[in-house]
């Protein structure tokens, strides 16, 4: 009883575990609130208003130096086959920039970013701090670049754009004090020091080339699921059980039930299941096991044996 009482616990604890692995997935994972944003222009940016979702609707760029983005990347490169990156510079739009580096592979990804860093083709040094960074209010957020240095946009030589079209998808951007708690946010923690959620991507005045973003809830595949079992429901139960089930099992059942009683021999026509009971080296015709049998016979062979000699022995002392 305690060993099936253990197990019970265990299985428990595993459901457990799982459903919370499970909830997890689901806060951090596919059906979250995003922006989808899509470029009309050669450098699409727009300087965004924190948010009052997070602890603060200002930045304190000395002590909040880590960002978390979850996105999920559509276009990969621009119009030169360059890699597109994302982009932050602070308001107003002090050089240098602060590099995202997506990962594109088409599915939901989240970049831990280091507000200190700069681009890694210049030579300025960063700009995040309290001194350099003025307007604590707003960032300034390119969503898609070309992975290129930012002063060498008007180069001669430069031909790399952002195409008309071209997008990306955004879950979220929240600023941390600490790297751990960054990691560590799945859009569920109370955890950010300021934040920007989908429906704050609504590009203010003074940006360039980049409409408002379509908002999504959820994915916008969820609302065509239910119309796909439909068909297969109404169709499929009704036709392919009815012939299955009314032909195929009362031809053999009747045949092989009705005559074999009748020839009084059971090999020609019973069926597997009905052969092993009556399998002469397992049970016998009341389906008793035949091992058991030999084993009570034995039993009796020795205890007849042990009388004899009780009685033979008995016999011979009277005698003496």
């Amino acid at each position: 009883m305690k060993k099936v009482l253990s197990l019970f616990i265990v299985a428990v604890f595993v459901f457990a575990a799982f459903s919370a692995i499970s909830v997890s997935a689901v806060k951090a994972g596919e059906d979250v609130a995003f922006a989808h944003v899509v470029a009309s222009g050669n450098d699409p940016y727009a300087e965004f208003t924190f948010s009052p979702d997070g602890n603060h609707t200002t930045i304190d760029p000395d002590t909040v130096k880590w960002a978390s983005v979850r996105y999920r990347t559509i276009t990969e490169c621009d119009n030169t086959g360059v890699q597109l990156i994302g982009q932050f510079y602070i308001c107003s739009a002090a050089e240098p920039f602060i590099p995202i580096k997506y990962v594109h592979s088409g599915q939901w990804e989240t970049i831990i970013v280091d507000m200190t860093s700069v681009s890694e083709k210049t030579t300025l040094a960063s700009k995040w701090n309290s001194t350099s960074y003025t307007d604590k209010t707003k960032i300034r957020f390119d969503p898609l670049e070309s992975n290129r240095d930012a002063e060498a946009a008007q180069s001669e030589t430069d031909t790399a754009v952002v195409s008309d079209g071209d997008s990306i998808d955004i879950a979220w951007i929240a600023f941390f004090e600490s790297e751990e708690d960054a990691k560590a946010y799945d859009g569920s923690q109370d955890t950010p020091y300021c934040i920007i959620l989908p429906e704050d991507l609504e590009w203010p005045g003074g940006t360039n080339n980049l409409p408002d973003p379509e908002v999504f809830k959820t994915k916008p595949t969820v609302t065509d699921a239910p119309e796909v079992p439909t068909e297969p429901a109404t169709e499929t139960p009704t036709e392919a059980p009815t012939e299955q089930v009314t032909e195929q099992p009362t031809e053999p059942a009747t045949d092989k039930q009705t005559e074999a009683p009748t020839d009084g021999t059971m090999e020609p026509t019973i069926g597997a299941d009905t052969k092993a009971p009556t399998d002469p080296g397992k049970t016998d015709k009341n389906g008793f096991p035949v091992w058991a049998i030999i084993l009570i016979a034995v039993a009796a062979v020795v205890l007849v044996c042990v009388i004899v000699m009780s009685v033979v022995s008995a016999a011979k002392k009277k005698k003496q």
